[in-house]
């Protein structure tokens, strides 16, 4: 058998933990699929592979078909026979169908067990299911439920945030500047780590123009020396950064007006 053939049985044979592994990580966990090595990804692409071959095996059985493995071992052999090759085209309609339907329920079985794991925290309690993009945890504020956390919240949950608060401290022809804003979103670069951080209601003044403390240890006000940043969003580079500050707030309801606070 030439290379060319046995290279596209084998990455044929893979596809089903391809998937699986691709709809896994999906949307803000979708670069960790391209960070592993060559072997890594090769090693968490074939299990779930054979899972699913094995499954589909037994499968067929309930509705009368079988897998002739004798087949498929001829055809990767070095010198497969004709019958076998007429075998695959009387029965392409039903060796399509097959791995369609494989196809299918190995990449819907990635989203749903991806769900699965968000919706029970298991990334967040159980470490074995943690997901690589940890700025995700920090940003969202999911590492308050991590069991080796300092910080927790007694008062709130997770779900109780309904705003990230940000200060990033930028230094511009050597003065800082304190950014601060609502989070909104953030970009990943390829290794996983920040690259990006965007906010709205932005403002800045420089970090000199702090606020002076009275001889009582009353903080006296300095909004006045803070520059309001028009536009719907600014984007502030990682690499540009020297400090980040997160403050956590949810809104509580008095009746009249919703009044944020730290969640506790």
């Amino acid at each position: 058998m030439s290379i060319a053939l046995s290279t596209l049985v084998l990455f044929f044979l893979l596809v089903p933990g391809i998937l699986f592994r691709r709809f896994y990580y999906s949307e803000e966990f979708s670069k960790e699929y391209f960070k592993e090595t060559f072997f890594g990804v090769f090693i968490s692409t074939i299990l779930p592979s054979l899972f699913f071959h094995f499954l589909w095996y037994f499968i067929v059985k309930i509705f009368g078909q079988q897998v002739d493995l004798f087949v498929l071992g001829d055809i990767v052999s070095q010198q497969p026979s004709s019958i076998s090759f007429q075998n695959l085209q009387d029965n392409s309609i039903k060796i399509l169908f097959y791995n369609l339907t494989m196809f299918v329920v190995a990449g819907a079985g990635g989203y749903w067990l991806k769900k699965i794991v968000r919706k029970e925290k298991w990334d967040r309690l159980y470490k074995f299911f943690r997901f690589q993009n940890s700025w995700h945890y920090i940003l969202k504020g999911e590492f308050f439920d991590f069991p080796r956390a300092d910080i927790t919240l007694d008062e709130d949950t997770v779900e109780d945030i309904e705003f990230v608060f940000v200060d990033a401290i930028i230094e511009i022809n050597g003065v800082s500047y304190l950014y601060d804003g609502i989070l909104v979103d953030y970009e990943l670069n390829g290794n996983n780590g920040l690259e990006t951080i965007s906010l709205t209601n932005a403002q800045r003044r420089k970090l000199d123009d702090d606020s002076i403390i009275s001889k009582k240890g009353k903080k006296k006000d300095n909004s006045k020396k803070y520059y309001p940043i028009g536009g719907h969003i600014i984007v502030l580079k990682y690499c540009e950064l020297k400090n980040l500050n997160f403050t956590y707030l949810t809104l509580d309801d008095d009746g009249d007006s919703l009044t944020p606070r730290l969640v506790e």
